[in-house]
This record gives C-alpha cells, sequence and structure tokens, in this order.
C-alpha cells in the first residue's frame, strides 16, 4: 500500500512540473531544450511576451529552488529514518512534512502557470492546451498508462 501511495505521489509530483512548461522553455540556450523551444515558438509570442514570461519564471526562480532542496533533505531524513528504529510517529511525521513541502511547491508551480496564462492570449491559450494534450497521449503511449494531468 505503501508503494502505491509513493507511485501516486510521484505521478501527481510529474504531472504538477509539466503545467509550467511554458516557465522552463525560457530557460537555458535553445540548443539545450530543442523540443521546449520548438513548442514554445509555435506560440508566434511577440518580444513583449516572450520578456514578460522570462520575468514571471524569474521571479519564483529562488523561491523554487529553495523548496527543491528542502524536499530534497526531507525526502533524505525520511530515508534515514525508514532505516533506523524511528517510530511510527516519527515515520509518519517526517512524511507529512515531505508532503507539505510537495503541496508548496506544486501551488507555487499553479500560481506561476497563472501568471504564464494570463500573459497569453485566447489563441495562444488554446494552441498550448493542444500542444499539452498531444504531449499526454505520447507520455501514454509510450509508458502504456494515465498521463499526469
Amino acid at each position: 500500500m505503501s508503494r502505491l501511495i509513493q507511485k501516486l505521489a510521484l505521478v501527481g509530483l510529474l504531472g504538477a512540473l509539466a503545467i509550467p512548461t511554458i516557465a522552463y522553455a525560457q530557460s537555458g540556450p535553445a540548443g539545450n531544450r530543442p523540443e521546449r523551444m520548438q513548442r514554445w515558438e509555435r506560440l508566434n509570442l511577440t518580444p513583449e511576451q516572450r520578456q514578460q514570461l522570462s520575468g514571471i519564471r524569474e521571479q519564483d526562480k529562488a523561491e523554487m529552488k529553495r523548496l527543491r532542496e528542502q524536499i530534497k533533505a526531507a525526502e533524505t531524513q525520511l530515508r534515514q529514518l525508514w532505516a533506523s528504529n524511528a517510530s511510527d510517529a516519527q515515520l509518519t511525521q517526517q512524511q507529512a512534512q515531505v508532503n507539505a513541502l510537495k503541496q508548496q511547491a506544486q501551488q507555487l508551480r499553479f500560481q506561476r502557470s497563472l501568471k504564464l496564462r494570463a500573459v497569453l492570449t485566447p489563441e495562444q491559450r488554446q494552441q498550448f492546451e493542444q500542444q499539452r494534450s498531444e504531449r499526454r497521449q505520447q507520455w501514454r503511449d509510450r509508458n502504456g498508462m494515465q498521463a499526469p494531468i
């Protein structure tokens, strides 16, 4: 049962990471993310939109990095507790901490996605959602299961 919960949590986290694809498409040179850059280019963004999206991404970059580091540390602590003689209460408390940090990261990604969405025109939003649907279908085809949302 615990492994099922872990797998579901992982699938949920992966889904949450897929939401702000626009934000990640702006980071790094195009050669490092050719597929994302192609999707970005297909939206036909104006220079002003590109600048706005880049600014939104930069606003949350430090906070997201901090959360990722905290999640990693909390998960490491949880693994150490599992290997020790920790009580069920200690394990439960640590798992709750991991979950709370992941929830904070998911909320930050969601808020960023809302900001990014506000920059796009209705047509660009529709194109972006179509691209997301296609990526989810490709993911399903590769993995033989339901793609994260």
